[in-house]
């Protein structure tokens, strides 16, 4: 349909062309055109909606070359979803910035830039094209880090584009493996041929070797257990607002490269593997949260941790899981970016970035505190939060009895973790300083759609499993109607209440930062020498399990 190629081809080009023009011209006139730009995303966006709706999901291959050899492109539920987010994404950073860059045609260059490289990674069938454009969105992500150019951004974002370029060199290996046993890096002919062959026995093969080197390198993009230290590096020396775009948006490449890629080696059977690496990313995501005095610091540890969570929800490849999945990462898209515009805001008001020494804000910023905390009770699930509809299906999609009590522990967890955040809403009301306009205004565009999403959120769910052509199964169903009849009773609000009392007791009994163990795990760092033995002993661990 050329209605579709047109919507594809914009969503890519439309940011590309702008930001060349802005650095062009250097105009701050023509700096305004972001914000038209982003009108035409977002109606594209919207369109696209509706055409997958109707004919489901959409491929077509550049140039019209054979389509082994070819760049094809992909457009499904799963590519839609991260579309919306990014759309949204690039809006409230955006409208938050504004104020502090909108007149810096360099940052504005490389931020759409960015959003014109990440629509068309969202969009590749072949494993090279993906490839090219993961390692672009790294590159022009470590420049918006250490942007700032200050000591500790730049050692950061050198960091994080090392170690992720590592990464993407092993998976480059690995596809090179796996091209030289199929004969295409086209994704959908790979799978069919991987499926059918003889290489998907069970003996040891380049293949075992090609699916452990492209798992790896997703893993790191995902910051998953123990290939994580670049993201709590990253996120606490960038500006809030790249912070955001990390936590809520890029760190999730690496789930979506796991999406796509598991299907296509599903002769591996990971379920076991991948669910207890999601715990244990999920877990130590906490331990390291809980540790940290940093308002950032917590943030992005906690990202580790969620993360981990939505891979548990992947690993068993049930449709409960994988919608719970789904929602999960639009929902912490949504109240991670609030916490972090939040927490940037407070630090360039204050100066200071350690919980214990911000007080009182919620009676000095009673807008921004209700905002917070709005964010604050949907992550931790609590009920008539979008965080409840999205962690009760995960939940769900446990095969049995511990999985749910496991899935339970990371949800005490995070309600200790952000029991000890809130402590800088408590104490007498402080100097008031005016908060950026921009800024607010950017916080509240994701708090509006927070607020309104727990009540359109299954239905438009379910339109997500009509574009993605995923059969209604009795599994699906019943789990849609335990959240369903669920969201408004009074047992969701006793169980989040005794486990919300229970945090508390716990927090002030056992979490205590001054304590030796926590003072070594909150000075903890991994380097970088360090970090790729941890990658190498991953790999080999990876390879012996399959």
């Amino acid at each position: 349909m050329n209605t579709m190629i047109i919507i594809s081809q914009g969503l890519i080009f439309a940011p590309i062309v702008i930001s060349i023009l802005i650095y062009l011209f250097n105009k701050k006139i023509i700096n305004y055109l972001v914000f038209p730009i982003q009108f035409a995303l977002t109606t594209m966006v919207i369109k696209l909606w509706f055409l997958l709706e109707e004919h489901g999901p959409f491929t077509y291959v550049l140039g019209g070359y054979n389509q082994r050899i070819a760049v094809e492109l992909k457009m499904d539920h799963l590519s839609l979803l991260f579309m919306m987010m990014a759309v949204l994404m690039w809006w409230s950073v955006i409208i938050y910035a504004w104020n502090h860059k909108g007149k810096d045609f360099k940052f504005l260059f490389f931020l759409m830039f960015l959003e014109g490289s990440f629509m068309a990674f969202l969009q590749v069938n072949d494993f090279f094209t993906f490839f090219v454009l993961l390692e672009l969105i790294t590159i022009i992500s470590a420049i918006l880090i250490l942007y700032k150019k200050d000591g500790i951004s730049v050692k950061a974002g050198l960091y994080y584009l090392l170690f992720n370029s590592l990464g993407m060199v092993i998976y480059f290996f690995g596809i090179m493996l796996l091209y030289f046993k199929t004969g295409t890096l086209n994704m959908t002919i790979s799978q069919s041929i991987i499926e059918q062959s003889f290489i998907s026995s069970h003996s040891f093969s380049i293949l075992h070797v090609s699916f452990a080197t492209i798992f790896i390198a997703m893993c790191i993009k995902a910051a998953l257990f123990p290939v994580y230290e670049w993201l709590p590096r990253a996120h606490t020396a960038a500006p809030a607002y790249i912070s955001a775009l990390l936590s809520g948006l890029l760190v999730k490449t690496g789930i979506y490269g796991l999406l796509r890629i598991l299907p296509i080696f599903n002769v591996f059977d990971v379920s076991d593997f991948l669910f207890y690496l999601g715990f244990f990313t999920a877990l130590s995501g906490i331990i390291f949260a809980v540790s940290q005095k940093d308002i950032k610091g917590i943030l992005a540890f906690h990202t580790i941790s969620q993360i981990g969570l939505i891979i548990m929800s992947l690993a068993y490849g049930s449709e409960i899981g994988y919608i719970g999945a789904y929602l999960h990462l639009f929902n912490h898209f949504l109240f991670k970016s609030i916490l972090f515009f939040g927490a940037g805001l407070i630090i360039n008001n204050y100066g200071y970035r350690r919980v214990t020494e911000i007080h009182g804000i919620f009676k000095t910023h009673p807008f921004l505190s209700i905002m917070m905390i709005i964010a604050i009770l949907s992550i931790t699930g609590a009920p008539f939060f979008i965080g409840f509809i999205s962690k009760s299906m995960m939940k769900y999609s446990g095969i049995n009895y511990f999985h749910q009590i496991l899935f339970q522990l990371i949800g005490l967890g995070t309600v200790i973790s952000f029991i000890k955040f809130s402590t800088i809403f408590i104490g007498k009301k402080q100097k008031k300083n005016p908060l950026d306009i921009g800024g607010i205004i950017g916080i509240g565009f994701l708090t509006s759609i927070t607020v309104m999403s727990f009540f359109f959120e299954l239905s438009w769910s379910k339109t997500l499993l009509k574009i993605g052509r995923i059969s209604w199964d009795y599994g699906l169903a019943k789990g849609y109607d335990k959240i369903q009849h669920s969201m408004f009773t009074i047992s969701s609000v006793a169980e989040f209440s005794i486990m919300a009392m229970l945090a508390y007791i716990i927090f002030k009994l056992i979490i205590k930062p001054e304590a030796k163990f926590y003072h070594t795990i909150r000075h903890f760092r991994v380097k970088f020498q360090d970090a790729v033995i941890y990658l190498l002993i991953f790999l080999a661990a990876v390879l012996n399990y399959i």
